[in-house]
């Protein structure tokens, strides 16, 4: 009997924990999902443009970094609801609603706010303005800023610049 004792106290913790792990699922680990923020936070970030799609016209990444690092169009917004930046060439301001859901609407749309002489804009500049216009949807995904039009016909990305790149 003593036996037969033992052999069932070490039976039941094996088949306890056979049975714990059965019930749980053995799928494979699913990719960890960028940190989505809410669409007032990007307001604390200064954002530099990584990428730009509106239509037919793409500009990537690599083709930005071929201009200085200062003549790159950015963004940034306060909690007032106003936007500021440059295009690349010159400084720009505007007036929005932001609704937490990340919807967005321009009382005032984004135009160059020229000081003293102005500069010609470049293509970049024209087609940053002319699609920053057209966005409906602020959000934020990791250290990303997405803006896009509600077709997502224009969409335009942005890196948050550090403090190390100031």
């Amino acid at each position: 009997m003593p036996r037969d004792h033992l052999r069932l106290q070490l039976m039941i913790p094996t088949l306890l924990t056979l049975f714990l792990f059965g019930c749980t699922s053995f799928d494979a680990p699913s990719q960890p999902q960028p940190l989505r923020h809410s669409a007032w936070s990007a307001c604390n970030h200064e954002w530099v443009l990584s990428s730009l799609k509106d239509g037919e016209r793409t500009y990537e990444y690599l083709l930005l970094w071929r201009k200085f690092w200062r003549e790159r169009p950015f963004f940034t917004c306060d909690r007032f609801g106003f936007v500021r930046g440059s295009g690349g060439v010159n400084p720009y301001l505007g007036r929005f609603s932001l609704e937490s859901s990340g919807d967005l609407s321009w009382s005032t749309t984004p135009a160059i706010s020229r000081k003293g002489r102005a500069h010609p804009s470049d293509g970049l500049e024209t087609d940053y303005l002319r699609a920053l216009r057209k966005v409906r949807l602020l959000e934020m995904v990791g250290d990303k800023l997405i803006l896009s039009s509600r077709d997502s016909n224009t969409q335009l990305e942005f890196d948050r610049v550090d403090k190390i790149m100031r």
